[in-house]
């Protein structure tokens, strides 16, 4: 009871007895009491009533916050505390297939540089479905629609393009109450596959700190986001999500970086910058790329100002081998690796379960696999052997990056171009190969590697592919370079015949290990926690691709290895140099059948020792 409240009470009931004169005390103290009594009950009753009004204030309260979830917020924003679930599609190499998607505002509440297990598998989907589509008239339908529906206001750029160094990109934009603070949510993904000649830009290497054919498609990607900026009014804090697959993975690892450390003006060449609009803070960059090839020579690439960037790849797949590491190339971010047999002690588990995900995937659209994606078995040998096949590549092939880029690089896009993207029929394609097969059944073709250097082949092969009219673009030097390749190729594959069969009997590994399902499969299989065991050594000062290798007798393998130890150095060695050696490039000879230990010892400048890793091989 409050106090004046009581008090009032009181002061009435002592003036009611006073009027009273002539009653006798004891009737006077009754008639005190009962007044007393009914002043505590009218209290009594307007307390109840408060409470009552407070319970049912709650009550309401809490039936407006579960219509809310359900609804949306009075203001039209979406509540970020509830997943929605949709399908998206992706047109990828004859097929359109659907796949299911899971998506929350939520995924925003945590810091960029904290890998988001959800935010990626989402990513993946965006990345999936920003591929062009098989209806040319409208080619950014698919990537439109997963967007819109969650809640995405899209604008495209330059999907109807085709060429070399072409590019494109869909943003998408949703104003939410996040964390009770207003936010503007970006979506920028760059078109990621089934997008024919633009095969050709992945290999202009050219000379400078970027791959030549990336830059030039993200200086273009820049220009089109500063567009999107350009009447641009943020509703709070804007956060971006960067997510793009192969191909795009690299122009979106580039342009993520200009974002993060603000040399995007550069890029912008005196336009004005309309980007800054958006006032981005670098822990609000949310970058997520897949199967990346590699972009950049820049030695501060590895930085943690750019650990917001996650690069997720499959150890087996030859594209995220290009461009080679002997070049001094990497990508921005750090590298997470899906489970192999060369990372993961428990794989059998993993795989056995991939495979059933991938079949329940396949059974889900239509489909009856009868194959896996990619053998258990191949995945054993078949990245070490990569690894080295690349190298191979880039010493006995290119050469040098410089003397590719003066020579082989313009016939090397246009083939790339014209065939990979689809310009070319397969039957151009094969009728060029077909060109060697006429030259061996004119008893043209050498019978040893010797031979292939006559000066005579060169030439009949070169006039015959000329003739052929598929190479009608480049002048007749030109086409001897093209040949000049496929000539090294051949050599390449007489010195290294043990590990050319081995990828030759592992063909299903190499062909499939790049789909995007493949990709989906892992993802959808593991969770946040496995992929962060997987990648324990994420932040390790020494840092190898493969763990434990299995090669077959006389192929060679190779491990890659990184570390962040300025002017470091990694020495390697064999337990027992007659079963595997091992070279300072972390090149493997397969010498004998049998069992050893690989180990790499990191140095700083100054000789002492860091760290070592021992890594177990079997040549089978």
């Amino acid at each position: 009871m409050k106090l004046q409240e009581k008090d009032a009470a009181e002061e009435v009931l002592l003036k009611q007895g006073e009027a009273v004169s002539d009653e006798t005390s004891e009737k006077a103290e009754k008639k005190e009491i009962k007044a007393r009594k009914k002043a505590d009950k009218k209290i009594k009753r307007k307390f109840r009533a408060k409470k009552m009004r407070k319970v049912v204030a709650v009550i309401l309260a809490i039936m407006l916050f579960t219509f809310s979830l359900q609804t949306g917020s009075v203001s039209g924003k979406e509540e970020p505390f509830i997943a929605m679930e949709g399908e998206f599609r992706c047109d990828w190499f004859g097929e359109s297939l659907i796949y299911p998607y899971t998506y929350s505002d939520s995924y925003f509440e945590r810091n960029a540089y904290e890998y988001n297990h959800e935010l990626a598998l989402y990513a993946l989907g965006v990345s999936m479905a920003s591929f062009n589509s098989f209806d040319t008239s409208k080619p950014d339908e698919h990537v439109r629609k997963m967007l819109n529906e969650c809640g995405y206001e899209v604008e495209t750029f330059a999907y109807e393009t085709a060429g070399y160094d072409e590019i494109a990109l869909a943003v998408g934009r949703k104003d939410i109450e996040l964390n009770g603070k207003k936010t503007t949510l970006i979506v920028a993904t760059v078109r990621s596959g089934n997008y024919g000649m633009e095969w050709g830009g992945n290999l202009r290497i050219g000379t400078g700190s970027e791959h030549e054919g990336f830059k030039i498609s993200k200086d273009k990607v820049m220009h089109y986001f500063n567009e999107y900026f350009e009447d641009f009014v943020p509703y709070g804090e804007v956060k971006l999500l960067v997510a793009a697959y192969s191909r795009g993975s690299s122009i979106g690892n580039l342009f993520s970086a200009e974002l993060i450390d603000g040399s995007y003006v550069e890029t912008l060449d005196g336009a004005e910058d309309n980007i800054s609009k958006a006032s981005l803070k670098k822990e609000n960059i949310y970058s997520y790329f897949y199967e990346i090839p590699q972009c950049t020579s820049d030695p501060a690439a590895g930085d943690e100002l750019y650990h917001n960037i996650f690069n997720i790849v499959n150890p087996n797949d030859y594209f995220a081998m290009f461009v080679m590491d002997i070049y001094d190339f990497t990508c921005y971010g750090r590298k997470l690796y899906l489970p192999s047999v060369s990372r993961c002690e428990n794989y059998d588990e993993f795989y056995e379960a991939a495979c059933e995900e991938f079949e329940s995937f396949m059974s889900r659209m239509g489909k009856n696999p009868n194959k896996c994606f990619y053998s258990e078995e191949d995945s054993v040998s078949c990245e070490a052997i990569f690894n080295y096949i690349f190298h191979a590549l880039a010493t006995d092939v290119m050469l040098s990056r410089e003397y590719y880029a003066e020579n082989l690089e313009k016939p090397m896009v246009y083939f790339a171009g014209q065939y990979m993207g689809k310009n070319k029929s397969i039957g151009e394609l094969l009728g060029s190969f077909g060109v060697i097969a006429a030259a061996s059944v004119k008893g043209i073709a050498p019978s040893n590697a010797d031979v292939i250097d006559s000066d005579g082949f060169v030439a009949y092969i070169s006039d015959e592919l000329k003739a052929s009219g598929t190479c009608e673009e480049l002048t007749d030097e030109e086409t001897e370079r093209l040949f000049e390749i496929l000539d090294k190729i051949i050599k390449l594959i007489y010195d290294n015949y043990e590990s050319a069969t081995v990828i030759f009997t592992q063909f299903n590994t190499a062909l499939n290990v790049h789909q995007p399902y493949v990709q989906l499969t892992w993802m959808r299989l593991l969770s946040e926690e496995q992929m962060l065991e997987i990648n324990s050594d994420i932040d390790a000062p020494l840092r190898l691709n493969c763990y434990r290798v299995a090669l077959d007798k006389g192929s060679k393998g190779k491990i890659d290895f990184e570390y962040s130890t300025p002017d470091g150095k990694v020495e390697w060695s064999s337990a027992d140099e007659s079963v595997a050696t091992i070279d300072g490039d972390g090149i493997i000879e397969a010498k004998a059948k049998g069992e050893t230990v690989l180990q790499a010892v990191l140095y700083d400048a100054q000789g002492n020792e860091i760290t070592k890793t021992d890594v177990p091989v079997k040549i089978l």
